[in-house]
């Protein structure tokens, strides 16, 4: 997945804390999924045009310390640079 990232990406996360630069976005994902190994994002719709897309996803996953599955809806804009992801701001909430 990093690959797919500019060499100086951006995530905002869902709590609008900035997560800059390649070796700050694996920790995050890291993170992510150490919480819910099993955890998946079902597409919902994507679009796409002239360097910047939107992907709407429901993410489910169940908590390792707990066995709680959550799901959280939402989107993710993207935006590109030199065909590389280069900033990402996730709007998902956790949902019933």
């Amino acid at each position: 997945m990093i690959a797919c990232f500019h060499p100086e990406p951006v995530v905002v996360d869902s709590e609008g804390r900035r997560h800059e630069g390649v070796d700050a976005i694996q920790r995050l994902y890291r993170f992510q999924f150490s919480l819910a190994a099993d955890g998946r994002c079902d597409l919902r719709s994507l679009v796409g045009y002239d360097g910047r897309g939107m992907v709407e996803s429901l993410f489910q996953g169940t908590l390792g310390r707990d066995g709680t599955v959550i799901k959280a809806l939402g989107a993710e804009v993207f935006e590109f640079a030199d065909e590389r992801i280069k900033e990402i701001h996730d709007h998902h909430r956790i949902v019933d």
